[in-house]
């Protein structure tokens, strides 16, 4: 059930928050144990996204238009900069068997598949809707081409633990004993010692909460959880496997995927399941537990590529061995390294090829210098892989010297390409999607001949490199 950005129902749009009310927060979780002290992440999710609604019906030749500048932008590139490292895909070792499903042997993931059906979700959200499917942390519905339903149950948690990392964003009364739609777009509500979450994500769909189908599908499952006799399910069978393309990440990825699926998702072999969670990253399992989420996936719908953009809210300290470690430091580099590493091998074991995407220099100088760092380590890392290719999305997107800029020139004219300092606006989403799209082809051109590439420190022919303009 495709629809464009900011496609539907004006008038019942208008009392909707926009992204920028959704998400556009600056973001503060409480560390598990960790003292006091909350750390205020900067990652706003209004940029990939508010960018994004613009283009609600537009075709690929896409105009841009704002106070400074006014930019048509079609398919040719002019560009200058250094083409990026990177690591193309090489022979690997032979996919592992699994023993078990997506939900990594997790009961109560497997609980959440029994407790809706297809026509409920069909009722309320259209379709056609795929089958129940773990996930691990939550099942998972595919709805029509490009969005999903998400369920996750969490037994003898209290609605204040599961809430702990997020924040009100519209109180819903009558459902269970407490509930609320959080700023992650999270349909939160709890019964009996269970809280449970509902989401509903589709590509480009970033004004509307859907609170009213959510809660009706909430309904649905706690009138049928107080009917199940026990917490203990059986495994479910195995499903076909799903699109050949996973893309995830965290807020900065929501623009290019959509950018990707808008412009690039052209044939059966590019299909892609969409994927992102605001203010998540590696650092903080504790919140949102990517390596398991990343592994249950590939378990579950076999994708024969994972492209992952999620780096952005990294920049935190970490402990190691019961200390706190900054970032950069050697320490942070070796720990972080090794969460990396973990997440590239089991993909790769699981028969993915990995696109893993760095992130661009940022406007806060502190956390550009922190991106910078990630994205070296994951460089590194990403050499040290078979089966998987880094890009560094600054080659098109940053300014000399690796130096943060708004606007880049597109056929002679500044085109801004950023919106809040942190995430791409349409425009610029547009472009690092061009900019993946060459790389993608390369990987799927090498998958089909059957070769195994070495790695190889030049940038795919045809790659972008932009002349920069200062804003």
């Amino acid at each position: 059930m495709r629809q464009t950005p900011g496609s539907g129902d004006d008038s019942r749009r208008v009392q909707r928050p926009s992204l920028r009310e959704v998400a556009g927060f600056k973001f503060r979780w409480v560390r598990a144990r960790r003292r006091v002290w909350r750390i205020a992440l900067t990652i706003v999710a209004a940029g990939a996204i508010a960018g994004c609604q613009a283009v609600a019906s537009q075709n690929r030749h896409v105009t841009t238009s704002t106070s400074a500048t006014t930019t048509t932008r079609g398919p040719a590139i002019t560009t200058t900069s250094e083409p990026p490292p990177t690591t193309l895909p090489a022979s690997r070792p032979r996919p592992s068997l699994r023993l078990d499903d997506g939900s990594l042997g997790n009961r109560a993931t497997r609980l959440a598949c029994s407790l809706l059906g297809r026509a409920q979700i069909h009722d309320e959200f259209g379709g056609p809707v795929g089958p129940a499917t773990p996930a691990y942390p939550y099942c998972q519905w595919l709805v029509g081409s490009d969005a999903f339903l998400a369920l996750s149950v969490e037994p003898r948690t209290s609605f204040q633990d599961a809430t702990q990392y997020v924040t009100t964003l519209e109180s819903v009364r009558g459902l269970g004993q407490q509930a609320m739609v959080a700023n992650n777009r999270y349909l939160y509500f709890t019964a009996a010692g269970t809280t449970y979450w509902l989401l509903w994500q589709q590509v480009g769909d970033f004004s509307q909460l859907h609170t009213a189908q959510l809660v009706a599908l909430a309904q649905d499952v706690l009138a049928r959880a107080r009917r199940e006799a026990a917490w203990a399910t059986r495994a479910p069978v195995p499903g076909p496997p799903g699109p050949p393309i996973y893309f995830a990440g965290d807020s900065t990825a929501a623009g290019p995927e959509w950018a990707w699926d808008t412009y690039h998702v052209t044939s059966p072999e590019l299909r892609t399941l969409a994927e992102y969670q605001v203010g998540s990253g590696l650092v903080s399992p504790e919140y949102f537990d990517w390596q398991r989420h990343l592994l249950a996936v590939v378990a579950a719908r076999r994708p024969k590529l994972v492209i992952y953009m999620g780096s952005a809210n990294d920049g935190q300290d970490l402990i190691v061995d019961g200390t706190f470690q900054p970032v950069g430091s050697r320490l942070w580099r070796k720990a972080y390294a090794d969460r990396v590493a973990g997440i590239m091998t089991t993909l790769v074991n699981e028969g993915s090829e990995v696109l893993w995407i760095g992130e661009p220099a940022m406007q806060d100088p502190q956390l550009s210098e922190y991106m910078r760092v990630i994205d070296q380590v994951c460089a590194q890392q990403a050499a040290r892989h078979h089966g998987v290719t880094f890009i560094n999305p600054g080659a098109v997107l940053n300014g000399p010297k690796a130096s943060y800029e708004s606007a880049v020139l597109i056929h002679g004219r500044a085109t801004v390409v950023r919106l809040d300092g942190v995430h791409l606006n349409m425009a610029g989403s547009v472009l690092l999607a061009d900019y993946i799209d060459l790389y993608v082809a390369r990987i799927i051109s090498a998958r089909t001949a059957g070769k195994s590439n070495r790695p190889n420190p030049e940038a795919p022919s045809g790659v972008p490199v932009l002349h920069l303009t200062q804003q």
